[in-house]
């Protein structure tokens, strides 16, 4: 009883840890949730992969692409209030340069992510398991505070409905810290929720896996910004998948 006992305060332990630690992803509902801010060194030597034909080149070895041939300098994450014009913008906007468009990932402890990295699961805001992928970007004059990636995560082992693991070539995103939520549902989403199939049943499995990143974002009046990570292994370990996952 008295082990019992033990293992279930270390589990709710750990649950509260990573709850504590995660910052939330879904959908925006204000600038209250969206105006964290945090600081990270991003030191990847891993090699990342080619941007395509036409589009932006990203730095080999990092998580950055940018628009030219030239890395962003820095990588501290700036998801505080900035404001264009009468707009106050949040959810990865950042006004530090360089000054020409720039696109970086972070995971779900705001760590920057490169090929050959971890790609952690987690419990969401909303009760749901997820792979939430935060962007920060800048660098260019926005029409719109509402724009869109293109989002294709590839899992070894693990196809999803429409082949990938993850696929959704218009991911609506909103930077308006007020969060407006006009579109995709009623969600002005401040993260990328990367959403496991419905198919795994035990999602302990994925842990382990091998996993490929492909972003791209549109740029008012550019050629997209285009983010390929490969070799990325996911982080699911059981002990933390059987703690649960609720909506809080």
């Amino acid at each position: 009883m008295i082990l019992a006992m033990d293992f279930l305060i270390r589990s709710s332990s750990v649950a509260l840890l990573i709850a504590l630690s995660v910052p939330a992803c879904g959908d925006d509902g204000g600038a209250e949730g969206s105006t964290s801010s945090a600081s990270s060194s991003a030191s990847d030597t891993a090699t990342s992969g080619q941007p395509e034909t036409g589009a932006t080149s990203q730095d080999p070895g990092t998580n950055t692409a940018v628009s030219e041939s030239t890395s962003s300098t820095g990588s501290t994450i700036s998801v505080g209030e900035s404001t264009t014009g009468e707009v106050a913008l949040c959810n990865g906007w950042s006004e530090r340069g360089p000054d020409m468009p720039w696109l970086e990932l972070y995971d779900a402890y705001l760590a920057p992510m490169a090929s050959g990295g971890p790609f952690p699961l987690v419990c969401g805001g909303q009760g749901s398991w997820m792979l939430p992928i935060f962007p920060t970007m800048g660098g260019w004059m926005l029409s719109d505070p509402a724009i869109a990636f293109s989002v294709e995560v590839v899992v070894e082992g693990f196809p999803g409905p429409f082949g990938s693991f993850y696929r959704e070539p218009n991911y609506y995103y909103d930077l308006e810290c007020s969060g407006g939520d006009t579109f995709d549902g009623g969600f002005s989403h401040d993260c990328i929720a990367v959403v496991p199939p419905d198919t795994i049943s035990d999602l302990g499995e994925l842990d382990g896996a091998s996993a490929t990143i492909h972003i791209e974002l549109e740029v008012d009046g550019g050629e997209p910004l285009v983010l390929d990570l490969v070799d990325m292994t996911i982080s699911a370990p059981p002990d933390v998948i059987t703690s649960g996952c609720e909506f809080g």
